[in-house]
């Protein structure tokens, strides 16, 4: 039994596919059924149960897969302590992270992580907490920005490790008609045509705590993009963003957009990051996350 095979059998059952497991890994698709088919050959049992739908672990499969994950997990121990002693990040990261997070923090992180490690190939992906919770805890991402709220449940297979407490704030365009007070009462705000994230993503939910209300007037769904706040600017529809990204938005800053507290909103949403407890976090992952860490502090 060798190392490899291990990391083979490892990927195929993370991905539930031999073509996906030989793409991450950077291999051939025939070397990696080749490894899976030695390694089953060596223990003489079946791993994978393969049909036309595709493939599936066994129950053998299923009970050897964590100790295989603890054997590499003690493996790549063996090369953090090395690569520790000689201060050097290697390998890849994959992370994934809420828009918000992206917007506020990101581009500082990877910027200044980059220069301290420039051999990590980094991939990163915007996606809704859900999403991101559910790839981290099957080992797709190795890092998670994501958002909750306190009385959230949380997957018993990952972890929560809180950067800081924030909440939603109201962005209205300088040519907008709507009274203008700060705080901006709930009942005018549910007046306005509202822009709102992509289905996937919590924010809908979240507003409707925030707003006190399950009926929206939602005009239409967007990602942080450029062409949402260009409308809420032009005063066709009021959008929100968290308050920790407030001061540094540019349509902000030039007067463009205006941003307004909710009246009595009460809701604290933590943002924070999180890792699937199976899996030790590798040098490149410590350091991105201490990067991670002195951004938030700092800013």
């Amino acid at each position: 039994m060798r190392t490899e095979q291990l990391q083979h059998f490892v990927a195929v059952a993370r991905f539930g596919s031999f073509s996906q497991a030989a793409e991450h890994l950077h291999i051939a698709q025939p070397s990696v059924s080749q490894s899976i088919a030695n390694l089953e050959s060596d223990l003489n049992v079946k791993l994978f149960e393969r049909s036309r739908s595709g493939i599936r672990l066994t129950p053998i499969g299923e009970s050897l897969l964590p100790k295989a994950q603890n054997v590499l997990n003690m493996v790549e121990e063996i090369y953090d302590e090395v690569r520790a002693e000689t201060d050097l990040a290697s390998g890849s990261l994959n992370i994934a992270a809420i828009p918000s997070m992206c917007n506020a923090y990101l581009s500082d992180v990877l910027s200044a992580f980059k220069k301290r490690h420039p051999a990590v190939r980094i991939e990163v992906r915007e996606d809704g907490t859900n999403e991101i919770t559910r790839d981290v805890a099957a080992n797709r991402v190795d890092v998670g920005l994501i958002s909750r709220l306190p009385e959230d449940s949380l997957d018993p297979r990952i972890e929560f490790h809180p950067l800081l407490t924030g909440t939603y704030m109201v962005y209205v365009g300088r040519h907008s008609s709507m009274p203008l007070r700060n705080p901006l009462p709930k009942e005018e705000i549910l007046k306005q045509p509202l822009i709102t994230l992509q289905s996937g993503y919590r924010q809908e939910d979240y507003l409707k705590r925030m707003l006190g209300s399950d009926e929206l007037n939602v005009l239409l769904t967007l990602g942080y993009t450029e062409a949402a706040k260009k409308i809420i600017s032009q005063g066709i529809a009021v959008g929100f963003y968290p308050d920790f990204s407030v001061r540094k938005d540019p349509y902000v800053q030039a007067g463009d957009i205006m941003a307004f507290d909710i009246e009595g909103n009460d809701v604290a949403l933590r943002f924070g990051w999180i890792r699937a407890r199976n899996q030790r976090l590798t040098v490149a992952a410590q350091r991105f996350i201490q990067v991670l860490r002195e951004v938030v502090d700092g800013s």
